[in-house]
């Protein structure tokens, strides 16, 4: 019973060794499916399916709406979680933080789009401004 444990893990042992390094991190950096919907007003919702690439900038409605540019970079790991971000053409948009980019953890977001400038910098006004929302962006992966 003993010596039949230990096999095994001699045997797994001498997979991982034998496994090079390079195919382990493609493994890691597999392509992750994300399914987003986006509602800009009361415009039509737009839903679609993008495979992104961890660690690298993936669009999302640039295709679909000119005026809107919201792009995830998905991180990879078990928990997922990303970074996204937006901008707008024809009038200054943000997130609920006034930012034009958001981190998220987990796999489902669903975050409002509002009007409005975009990264104060250093700076953050002593009033809060009421801010009408503009859409709703909703992903999972």
């Amino acid at each position: 019973m003993i010596t039949s444990s230990v096999f095994t893990y001699i045997a797994i042992a001498t997979l991982l060794c034998l496994t090079p390094p390079e195919s382990r991190s493609q493994q890691a950096a597999a392509p992750v499916k994300v399914t987003y919907a986006v509602v800009m007003g009361q415009n039509e919702p737009i839903s679609a399916e993008v495979t992104c690439v961890p660690h690298v900038a993936c669009d999302l409605v640039a295709h679909t709406d000119p005026t809107v540019h919201l792009a995830i970079t998905v991180y990879s790991g078990l928990k997922g979680g990303g970074e996204l971000s937006i901008y707008c053409s024809s009038d200054p948009c943000s997130f609920r933080s006034s930012r034009s980019r958001m981190d998220f953890f987990g796999r489902r977001v669903t975050t409002d789009l509002f009007l409005g400038e975009p990264d104060f910098g250093i700076t953050v006004p002593l009033v809060a401004r009421q801010r009408p929302a503009i859409g709703e962006v909703l992903i999972s992966f």
